[in-house]
């Protein structure tokens, strides 16, 4: 893998798009365990527009302004000290969102459950940086093969499988990009996918 393409996939797929990405795929292939099959088209693309605005919009504008201020060096967080202040602020603002949707509406309750066991993966992230420089990537993609293998496991969603299987095989590349870039060495990046997988799928199967 070049330098070019690593650099496309690591920003492309940012750990900050996954939650995006993760209810994309259960809102439309497996929406009955989320009883998201409860609601219109409407409301679903409403809910993910807030999850897209306060998961990823919101905090990357957060760390813009960090940068701006002077309180991080680099918006790639490519340092230790870097990290633990946008990563403690992410996973806050990931838990107010799921007591939001909570709260709006109960039957969402599975959705805010899912948006906790995120903010949980990057708490963790958040206080491992604090000593090591554990790969978020790792451990979003990670985040989503967990939770999605969860539901397939749980529910027997097989519409799941292939996109479980891509998320995967792409989850390779991605890894493979951090270590290309010298971002990580393979420890950091095998931790943080199995950080993800294991808070995310005990997380859906003890929802479920």
């Amino acid at each position: 893998m070049n330098t070019r393409l690593a650099n496309f996939l690591s920003a492309a797929f940012h750990p900050l798009i996954m939650p995006t990405l993760l209810f994309l795929i259960l809102f439309f292939l497996a929406p009955t365990p989320l009883a998201a099959d409860a609601i219109n088209l409407k409301f679903k693309w409403f809910i993910i527009v807030l999850i897209f605005i306060y998961t990823f919009a919101m905090p990357s504008y957060l760390i813009y302004l960090l940068h701006r201020w002077k309180m991080i060096e680099s918006l790639k967080l490519e340092n230790l000290k870097d990290r633990r202040l946008p990563y403690l602020i992410t996973a806050t603002i990931y838990g107010l969102l799921g007591y939001f949707i909570y709260s709006k509406n109960e039957m969402l309750f599975p959705t805010a459950y899912i948006l906790w066991s995120i903010a949980l993966v990057i708490l963790m992230v958040a206080i491992i940086s604090f000593w090591w420089q554990i790969s978020a990537h790792a451990a979003g993609i990670g985040g989503m093969i967990g939770a999605i293998a969860g539901v397939l496991a749980r529910f027997n969603e097989t519409a799941l499988m292939i996109p479980l299987l891509c998320l995967i095989v792409f989850a390779g590349f991605l890894m493979s990009a951090r270590l290309q870039l010298n971002a990580h060495t393979p420890a950091q990046v095998g931790t943080g996918a199995v950080l993800g997988v294991i808070c995310s799928f005990v997380s859906v199967m003890m929802l479920f």
